[in-house]
């Protein structure tokens, strides 16, 4: 089927057609080839039963004159290479048609409503964060003057939404200053939040290698290889298959390691999803080196030819000290192989740990030297808005965050959204 897809994805190129093929296209145009050969079959029984309807003639009677046989000859046979010439003209046309009729299918298949856009599933996933913490600050400027009661209510939701003692004393000092302002109502309040939030962790967003989102079929080299940490819970399994999934999509070949030797069912769930994806998976007996399932992923991943090499590895408590250490030999082996790698290190973080998961993400970056985060289960917590105070404590921007299970609930961070999602904008 990968096959198909392929040589289908070449035609759909060289028409200049912008479509992405995928498996429900590939099965539409091996329903037309069928279409097409019993067509076929049928002119094929068709020209047979008249070439025995013509044998079965009787021949010209002897008396007739030869010359006039002759010229019925090829007046036959004149007529019998039009009518060919008119069905090879059909069949053309109809095989055009046909062609027409799949990339008009397969077009309205990718216009298709997909369920709800990123833009609403994001805002229904922070809704939790924007009714319980940044809605009520909102709500606090429509009740008139902002005196001190006011201002200590707005201190003690800021602290409850954990986003960090240093965030809320700027932001608080920040406001002060505005609430003296003429007219500063809900209005002027988000605008004012929006552009506080922006400051903060804009020029780390910047940082973000756009290669993890976006597959390019002519990047040279060899594969981008992604380690992914976090510690148990925080989504990391179902996070790689998702990003699998969403570079096979794309035309990617990816290989993943199976590296939490230590779980056993997490190895099987991630298999599951290697296998939706179309993805390979290398594995290894319970409880075997980590850091060889690592080397032996990256190997298969270089001699195959992949594309990406993502890494998953064990959920361990960032309070371990000997298990961090055990993560850094895994990174470490794969510079055996490939000097630079792994080229992507980043940690899977869940939004539900709200202020811990500013411990968590420090341990692991003095460990791991971290290139970035993934912001994982925002839709069941309302400390969605401690990504500001973990992005501006390590200067390390968020590459992903997820808002639901669906492949569809995890999506590129994009700065500007998630603080129009969490704000209400």
């Amino acid at each position: 089927m990968l096959q198909i897809i392929a040589v289908l994805q070449s035609w759909i190129d060289e028409l200049g057609i912008k479509l992405v093929v995928t498996d429900i296209h590939a099965y539409a145009f091996i329903g037309v080839l069928s279409i097409l050969f019993l067509v076929s079959l049928s002119l094929i029984f068709k020209s047979t039963d008249k070439a025995e309807l013509e044998e079965s003639k009787e021949e010209p009677s002897k008396e007739e004159p030869k010359e006039e046989f002759e010229l019925e000859e090829k007046a036959e046979e004149k007529a019998e290479e039009k009518e060919d010439s008119d069905q090879d003209a059909k069949i053309s046309e109809q095989i055009k048609a046909d062609l027409k009729q799949v990339a008009t299918e397969a077009t309205l298949e990718e216009d298709k409503p997909q369920g709800p856009s990123w833009t609403e599933r994001l805002k229904k996933g922070l809704s939790r964060s924007r009714s319980e913490v940044w809605g009520k600050l909102g709500g606090i400027f429509t009740s008139g003057k902002i005196d001190d009661d006011a201002l200590e209510e707005i201190e003690e939701i800021l602290y409850g939404a954990d986003i960090g003692p240093a965030t809320a004393s700027e932001l608080l000092d920040a406001l002060q200053e505005q609430v003296k302002k003429e007219g500063f109502g809900e209005d002027q309040f988000k605008a004012f939040l929006k552009e506080f939030l922006t400051q903060r962790m804009e020029s780390v967003q910047e940082k973000v290698d756009n290669s993890l989102f976006e597959y390019e079929k002519a990047q040279p080299g060899l594969p981008k290889v992604i380690m992914i940490v976090g510690v148990n819970g925080a989504g990391k399994t179902t996070t790689i298959g998702k990003l699998a999934t969403k570079l096979t999509n794309q035309g990617a070949k990816v290989v993943v390691g199976a590296c939490d030797t230590f779980r056993a069912a997490a190895v099987d769930q991630l298999q599951v999803w290697c296998d939706r994806a179309g993805a390979t998976m290398i594995r290894a007996k319970e409880g075997a080196n980590p850091s060889g399932v690592g080397y032996d992923a990256l190997k298969e991943a270089m001699t195959s030819n992949a594309d990406y090499c993502i890494l998953d590895t064990a959920g361990r408590l960032h309070t371990a000290g000997n298990l961090m250490e055990e993560l850094a030999k895994s990174k470490n082996v794969l510079k055996k192989l490939m000097p630079d790698a792994p080229h992507h290190t980043l940690l899977v973080i869940d939004a539900i740990t709200g202020q811990n998961a500013i411990r968590q993400a420090e341990e692991f970056n003095k460990t791991l030297d971290l290139s970035g985060l993934i912001f994982t289960k925002c839709d069941g917590s309302s400390k969605a808005g401690s990504a500001v105070a973990i992005v501006q404590k390590l200067q390390v921007p968020i590459t992903y965050i997820g808002v639901g299970e669906n492949v569809e609930d995890l999506n590129e961070f994009a700065l500007n959204d998630y603080i129009d999602a969490l704000i209400g904008n």
